[in-house]
């Protein structure tokens, strides 16, 4: 793929140095889902929806790896964080 054809899908990116007020949509995979882990996920952002493998969550850039901190220090294991959509 061209370099300018990446530009389109680049250019509106956050970044980890984002430290706007803009919120993101974001899929926290988990291998369990309770209402501690939520409470976890929650100190760091709004949860949205609890969704099969884990929860739909609006949430600052920075807040990501927050979440992850936390529920790896209380031994929940993360699959993976996915930002889908700028939200506000």
């Amino acid at each position: 793929m061209p370099k300018k054809d990446l530009e389109k899908y680049i250019r509106d990116t956050a970044t980890p140095k984002d430290y706007s007020d803009s919120k993101y949509l974001v899929y926290v995979e988990l291998y369990k889902r309770d209402k501690k882990v939520k409470k976890i996920i929650s100190e760091h952002c709004k949860v949205i929806r609890k969704l099969n493998s884990g929860y739909l969550c609006e949430a600052h850039m920075q807040a990501v790896p927050e979440i992850v901190r936390s529920l790896a220090l209380e031994n929940h294991a993360v699959y993976q964080v996915v930002r889908l959509a700028k939200s506000a």
